[in-house]
């Protein structure tokens, strides 16, 4: 008996040039971390060498300030997302269909990625023992998916890689 094919069109959210573009971000930034950090703290060891004092003590706070400072708020919201990508992609994903309950107007940050959270009904939509949370990217646009509706979903954790309508 011939299997019937039943073509379901997927949304993927991510693809491989995602990341490798969120890839080449990470690594110019953290050259650009690197590099002034690296001369600063090359500049407190030549001072140090120089017994001049001070100058090596102002050097070494300026350098931990600056890395400090450029990892929290350049650096550490591309690492974060190029993680995000990574598991999406390469990761463990599992699959889960449902009815779609609603998704909040709210973005709220887990792990350092900002995302909206929606609830997915899995079983009994009334029941709230049924409903199942996951995240949906803040970074891309919100999808046109009404309440009720019937959505296939594929996601690492509670994360959000693919879609479509079931």
């Amino acid at each position: 008996m011939e299997q019937i094919k039943i073509h379901v069109r997927r949304n993927p959210l991510y693809t491989e040039q995602d990341y490798r573009d969120i890839c080449a971000q990470y690594r110019r930034r953290l050259l650009a971390l690197c590099i002034p950090a690296g001369v600063l703290a090359a500049a407190a060891i030549a001072f140090f060498v120089l017994r001049i004092r001070w100058l090596t003590t102002v050097l070494t706070i300026l350098a931990g300030v600056y890395a400090v400072f450029f990892w929290g708020l350049f650096v550490s919201p591309v690492f974060s997302y190029r993680r995000h990508l990574d598991e999406v992609l390469h990761g463990r994903v599992r699959t889960a269909e449902g009815i779609f309950k609603e998704m909040e107007e709210e973005a709220v940050i887990r792990e350092g990625v900002k995302y909206y959270p929606m609830m997915l009904s899995v079983g009994n939509p009334d029941s709230q023992e049924d409903d199942r949370l996951f995240y949906y990217d803040a970074n891309l646009p919100r999808p046109d998916w009404q309440p009720g509706e019937r959505i296939t979903v594929t996601a690492h954790d509670k994360a959000l890689g693919a879609w479509a309508r079931a």
